[in-house]
């Protein structure tokens, strides 16, 4: 670059050189300024531009006093520096300001700042290898003219004119293309010439038209421009320029029309809205003639259907000085309107009951589902006070509860209340309401409300159940305990001249049924629950349960696996075995019942140690009836079976036997089968009644 001579008056000088080192701390100021006070990093480039301006001013504002040939060499060299730094500088930052993103990819910009380094690295070693000067002397001279460069000084000098003009010509094209309010296109002027007035001045000076080359002063007039249009006009704050940003990667679309309803831009959301790809200079109407309506002011917003999706439009007017138009809004709703509709689809088909009212009670809206819970079609219901459905004994509590929830917004109130059945009987409907009297879009109270008339009639069965269950548990419990007692007493008068073993036994039976007793009345009142299930060995609970029940002529066998065992209760499995085994036995073979009862009771007076164990039985010759206790066959760690070989149970018998009170025994109580349900149910088994192997009764029960 070419910079004026020395050969000037000393006052010239002085003022010169003031007015350059000036130029060049405000320059220095604003570039820390913006570091400062904006955190994009947009702004690095255009400070390392303003850096470039002061390294250029301030030495040169020295060098026009400074006599040393050393210093001004040394002074040349960083002003040089200061040119390529700023150069580099405002380009990058007109590709960053201007959104140029292929530009600003690490690969281009990169090599670019690549170059700016190898000319630092060239300029600051220019002493030793003379590339870009001659060897001079700085006597008469503030830097070398025209006769002095090298080829290397061209070189350089066309890079950073280059760089600057490129920069320059970015800024040039976005006023161009500026269509904003008249903050937007005085920033954009300020913008462009900030840069501009330096690079024409140095030009000028360069190409001999100007004796002096005024470019130093214009960075003066570019460091006040850059000022205003910081704290003026909200540069790098509002920045409408950076339109690839802000317009085009919108969401909604939006299309341009000047004021002859012609089309002069679109951003990428609506170009996918449109079917013609050269709309740009087309009529409103032909390319969007469904929104014609629009820039007739004959409507404010509407809906169309466009290529299979929802469209809502609406129209702004925009204008400048220097011309007037619209802006054409479109957004996609098609996700939003089949949401809406697939929530009405859920409103309108599910059993729950929704309705709208008013502060008044009086129907606004009522879904479909309306209809098959009070018989009522929605419509009916419309515009009507649906107080008047609610029974006369309920309507004023439904009345007050209704005011106070109007009291407050968005409070929810909880409520059970008969409403009156289109044919004339009373349905319990239970529901929240939700006061959204506020909310724009409701505008209402919300009901959501479900019939419970059958639940509370099953609940109603439960109580009354409950209470039956606890009448049956006392009366099992009196009629029981009173023959017990008797028992014990004549065990007493009978323990002075009897045996005591077989009296020891007598006791020991009639301790078990009491464990027994009471074990059933705790299942009756809790519901027949688990409390600590532990894992049991079923054949030594089939080995316990026979041995109390001590059948006479009947047999027992067990092929189940050694140790198998279930997660339970013991002492309930025994009583659910007890019950099966007898059942087994009183309902064995027709002509042999009389005969096992007679064996019982001469089981009674046999001494207790020649008892048969379990074992035994299964061998004694000649049983009434076999009982076999073995693994489903279809999965043998899924269950058990309990199988005889008597006169089974008809299949029109078999849902009938597990009630209560249920027996086919003149000697029965109707309670063994449904105990051995009520266990295997708390258990959360399933058991059921088919036909045994010798076609006898076979219980399945399935624990897995």
């Amino acid at each position: 670059m070419l910079f004026i001579q020395r050969d000037v008056t000393s006052e010239f000088a002085t003022v010169h050189a003031v007015s350059l080192v000036l130029i060049g701390l405000l320059n220095l100021s604003l570039a820390a300024l913006v570091l400062r006070t904006r955190t994009k990093a947009d702004v690095l480039p255009l400070s390392a531009f303003l850096g470039g301006i002061t390294l250029w001013t301030i030495p040169q504002g020295i060098l026009l006093v400074e006599t040393n040939p050393t210093v001004g060499l040394a002074l040349s060299v960083v002003i040089n520096s200061g040119a390529v730094i700023m150069a580099t500088g405002l380009f990058h930052f007109a590709l960053a300001y201007t959104r140029r993103t292929d530009w600003l990819r690490p690969g281009r910009l990169g090599l670019v700042y690549l170059c700016t380094c190898a000319w630092l690295a060239i300029i600051w070693t220019d002493p030793l290898h003379n590339w870009m000067h001659q060897p001079m002397e700085y006597t008469r001279m503030l830097l070398p003219v025209v006769e002095y460069q090298n080829v290397g000084y061209w070189l350089y000098v066309f890079w950073n004119w280059s760089l600057s003009a490129g920069g320059i010509f970015l800024f040039f094209l976005e006023y161009v293309d500026a269509r904003g309010s008249g903050v937007y296109h005085r920033q954009a002027r300020l913008v462009v010439l900030a840069p501009l007035i330096p690079g024409t001045a140095n030009v000028l000076a360069f190409s001999g038209v100007t004796e002096i080359n005024y470019s130093v002063w214009g960075f003066g007039a570019t460091g006040i421009l850059i000022a205003v249009a910081l704290y003026r006009y909200r540069w790098l704050d509002l920045v409408p320029i950076a339109r690839d940003t802000v317009v085009d990667e919108m969401r909604d679309g939006y299309v341009v029309v000047d004021d002859e309803r012609r089309i002069v831009d679109r951003n990428p959301a609506a170009r996918s809205l449109l079917e013609d790809e050269q709309a740009v200079g087309k009529p409103i109407g032909d390319v969007l003639p469904e929104c014609v309506a629009l820039f007739e002011g004959t409507t404010r917003e509407l809906t169309f259907d466009r290529n299979g999706a929802i469209v809502d439009a609406s129209v702004s007017a925009v204008g400048d000085e220097r011309t007037d138009g619209a802006v054409l809004m479109l957004r996609d709703v098609t996700d939003q309107r089949r949401a809406e509709m697939r929530f009405q689809a859920l409103i309108e088909n599910v059993s729950d009951v929704v309705t709208v009212v008013d502060e008044g009670g009086i129907v606004s809206y009522a879904s479909p589902s309306i209809e098959g819970v009070l018989g009522y079609r929605p419509d009916e219901l419309v515009d009507g006070s649906l107080f008047e459905l609610v029974h006369a004994d309920d309507r004023s509590d439904a009345t007050d509860e209704f005011a106070d929830l109007c009291d407050e917004p968005h409070a929810e109130a909880r409520f059970e209340y008969r409403l009156r059945h289109r044919d004339g009987s009373w349905v319990v409907l239970e529901g929240v309401a939700v006061d959204l009297l506020d909310n724009d879009v409701v505008g209402g109270v919300v009901i959501n409300s479900r019939d419970v008339t059958e639940r509370n009639a099953r609940e109603r069965e439960l109580e009354r159940t409950n209470r039956r269950l606890e009448e049956f548990a006392g009366v099992i419990s009196h009629d029981l305990r009173t023959p017990l007692g008797i028992a014990r007493r004549y065990v007493r008068f009978a323990e002075s001249s009897g045996d005591r073993e077989d009296f020891q036994a007598i006791r020991d039976a009639h301790e078990r049924m009491d464990r027994m007793i009471t074990n059933l009345l705790t299942m009756a009142r809790a519901g027949t629950t688990l409390t600590e299930p532990s894992p049991v060995e079923i054949e030594s609970v089939a080995a316990d349960a026979w041995d109390v029940t001590r059948t006479e002529n009947a047999a027992l066998e067990c092929d189940l696996a050694d140790g198998w065992t279930v997660v339970g209760d013991r002492e309930q499995l025994i009583h659910a075995f007890e019950n099966l085994f007898r059942n087994s036995v009183e309902h064995g073979p027709t002509d042999d019942r009389s005969r096992i009862r007679a064996g019982n009771a001469a089981a009674r007076a046999t001494p207790r140690g020649s008892r048969d164990t379990p074992g035994d039985a299964c061998r004694r010759d000649g049983p009434a009836v076999t009982v076999r206790i073995g693994h489903l066959e279809e999965d043998p760690d899924g269950g058990f079976v309990v199988e005889d070989d008597g006169v089974g149970i008809p299949p029109e018998q078999r849902d009938l036997v597990f009630e209560r009170g249920h027996t086919t025994s003149p000697d029965g109580t109707g309670f063994g089968l449904a105990i051995v349900r009520d266990v295997i149910e708390a258990h959360d088994w399933q058991i059921e009644i088919v036909d045994g192997v010798d076609g006898g009764a076979r219980f399945e029960i399935r624990t897995a």
